[in-house]
């Protein structure tokens, strides 16, 4: 045999090995008129020390040129697939990105914020490394300016396995309601990272049609959750952009903002009394839990 055959055959054998690796983490990316930040988006992504990752994209409708720069990403990049649909919000989009994932776990990521370029190795060594298969792992965030000048670090706590009663409940851990006063950006989506059989069963959907759809949402999915862990190590950039929805200076916007804020304190309410009723859910309602939710 040819020796530069042989090597070649080689390294063909390798590449298919490696394409063989199952992905453990998919990233579910939604995008609306985003062209000016996906550069820096995909750049960060290919740069990933650990490329152990898949990408489910939602084009949500945009009208710039979002949907051809993140196909010709997928073009490059076999662990990207593409969904493209009307305008119909975010909270759609997420729950259209997470229909699609295969992988065992998965976390969400705006498409003008970016990972530390280690981000991907550290959750997939937190996840193999913990003793009992985790529903939730929760990152930290840094805020920083549109030049990537970081602005705060956000102040977090370190909790170790323990059930999503406990993550609410044990004051000398983790505060996971008072962690409002701890932890100012502990409600965004973007920092869990979310077992996928676990989200799954247990139905999770961000609700239609409104602003603030993550405060419906998260303190549920912390609250059943067996297994948490949360790490102070601040991975997740978040991006200050004058044009964020939460930053907006439309009063339209803002009184629908708070508006949709008051309608889900009230539906956590509702729902947190049915769960307390419900003779299914472990016991793990009590008193204590039900009055520090």
């Amino acid at each position: 045999m040819n020796i530069n055959n042989y090597t070649l055959r080689r390294k063909w054998i390798k590449v298919k090995e490696i394409k063989r690796i199952k992905k453990l983490l998919t990233l579910v990316i939604c995008a609306y008129n985003e062209e000016k930040n996906l550069h820096r988006l995909f750049e960060n992504l290919v740069n990933q020390e650990n490329q152990n990752f898949n990408i489910i994209f939602v084009n949500d409708g945009s009208t710039d040129n979002t949907l051809q720069i993140a196909k010709e990403y997928m073009i490059k990049n076999e662990n990207c697939i593409v969904i493209s649909k009307k305008n119909t919000g975010l909270s759609d989009s997420r729950n259209i990105g997470t229909k699609y994932v295969k992988t065992p776990y998965f976390m969400y990521l705006d498409a003008d914020d970016f990972l530390d370029r280690d981000t991907i190795g550290i959750i997939e060594k937190r996840l193999e490394s913990s003793e009992k298969r985790l529903d939730i792992f929760k990152i930290n965030v840094k805020s920083v300016s549109e030049e990537e000048v970081i602005v705060e670090r956000n102040k977090s706590v370190e909790l170790q396995e323990v059930r999503g009663t406990e993550a609410i409940i044990e004051v000398q851990h983790f505060y996971f309601f008072l962690l409002g006063f701890i932890d100012k950006l502990y409600m965004l989506p973007t920092v869990y990272v979310f077992r996928t059989e676990y989200f799954r069963k247990n139905n999770f959907e961000f609700e239609y049609g409104r602003y603030h759809e993550d405060y419906g949402l998260i303190p549920f999915t912390v609250l059943l959750a067996d297994n948490v862990t949360t790490t102070e190590e601040t991975l997740y950039n978040y991006v200050l952009s004058k044009n964020s929805i939460t930053r907006t200076k439309d009063n339209k916007k803002a009184i629908k903002k708070a508006e949709d804020t008051l309608y889900f304190y009230k539906q956590s309410i509702l729902a947190i009394e049915e769960l307390r009723k419900n003779q299914n859910n472990d016991g793990r309602i009590t008193k204590q839990v039900y009055k520090k939710f």
